[in-house]
């Protein structure tokens, strides 16, 4: 009988910050043989490509009434039962979660089967569902140096694999915007940034000398909602801008960028730091114990760029910090140099070798 081929389940949720490093590492484990298969919640069907296998495993939060969790509470069963059964008759070599409720009943599956496991901590602050999960797992895959709240008894499992991203993000070189250049801001939030990024930035832009002001070309992801309310916002300055709900080729984004101004979600500072851009971050104050200014924390231990808490992200505060950038371009051009100091380029292969080093281990114990 022929020997039964690689393979690896991944389970993750639907969001982006999930979605992403996923899709980056099925795309490194296909190209090295493996079989892949997606395991996650109703959001599964953002997972794209014809060498992936996507199953449906029912995940809930617990949250809101009695009756909410109740239901939640059946959920998480009824999902870690389909788990167990896929588990059995898939086999995998290694089982990967990339944290978040919606891998919760998977890694719980696979450790009850013992299967080889490892979480991955996006953030810089060891989220909840990966902090229950961790004395069960094999190996904790971290995309920062330093993650706060790894329990003690746990540290000996972290592995630095850093954050797989899209092929398309890649390192590029720093142009500065000397006077009277244009000055490229470019603006991401998704939906926890584009209200709030909407209403100040263009008041802020207003307050700045014209001279500066004509200087600016702004690309901001703006939710549809609020399309033409920061459209006539901006039309009160003379800065170039261009207004988008989601913002096409990103890599090229990134690259004509002098200053990024973002929520500080794991992959908006990793992608910050692969490119090479300072960058403005804005922590979502509402994040699960407040991750994102953990992650902007990475930024600001090496200068790689600014923060501001959402209560000081003012008019006069950021008209301020960029004049003072706009008119001080060295500034911007060390902190571009700087911030590529926390960048792990080689992620995804580097999480590969990774996977592999804990399906070599699981091969090796089955044939002795």
């Amino acid at each position: 009988m022929s020997k039964r081929g690689k393979c690896v389940v991944l389970a993750a949720g639907g969001t982006g910050g999930h979605v992403f490093p996923a899709q980056a590492l099925a795309t490194e484990l296909v190209s090295q043989g493996y079989s892949v298969f997606v395991f996650s919640d109703g959001r599964g069907q953002q997972f794209k490509g014809s060498s992936l296998s996507t199953l449906h495993i029912p995940a809930a939060q617990f949250r809101g009434s009695i009756g909410r969790k109740l239901k939640g509470g059946f959920e998480l069963i009824t999902g870690i039962g389909a788990a167990l059964f896929h588990l059995k008759r898939l086999k995998p070599d290694v089982v990967v979660g990339f944290g978040g409720y919606a891998s919760f009943p998977t890694m719980i599956a696979a450790g009850l089967l013992r299967l080889p496991t490892i979480v991955h901590q996006a953030d810089a602050y060891f989220g909840r569902t990966n902090r229950y999960l961790a004395p069960y797992m094999t190996c904790i895959a971290t995309s920062f140096p330093h993650v706060d709240n790894i329990p003690q008894s746990c540290q000996n499992k972290v592995s630095l694999s850093g954050l797989p991203v899209r092929p398309e993000i890649k390192r590029a070189a720093y142009t500065s915007s000397e006077e009277r250049d244009p000055f490229h801001i470019l603006i991401t939030g998704g939906s926890q940034g584009a209200k709030i990024f909407g209403e100040i930035i263009p008041q802020a832009i207003h307050l700045l000398e014209p001279t500066l002001q004509m200087r600016l070309c702004i690309t901001q992801q703006c939710r549809p909602e609020f399309l033409e309310s920061t459209r006539a916002l901006y039309k009160k300055t003379k800065a170039h801008v261009e207004l988008s709900p989601f913002l096409e080729n990103m890599g090229e984004q990134y690259k004509r960028a002098q200053l990024i101004i973002s929520r500080a979600g794991a992959s908006s500072v990793v992608e910050a730091a692969l490119v090479g851009r300072p960058a403005l971050f804005v922590p979502y104050p509402f994040a699960m114990d407040d991750h994102q200014f953990y992650n902007a924390q990475q930024v600001m231990n090496v200068e790689g760029g600014w923060v501001m808490r959402e209560n000081e992200f003012t008019l006069k505060a950021l008209s301020i910090l960029l004049s003072e950038l706009m008119t001080s371009p060295w500034k911007l051009s060390q902190a571009a140099v700087n911030i590529q100091t926390i960048a792990i380029p080689d992620a995804s292969s580097k999480f590969a070798r990774l996977v592999n080093l804990i399906a070599s281990s699981k091969r090796n114990r089955n044939e002795t």
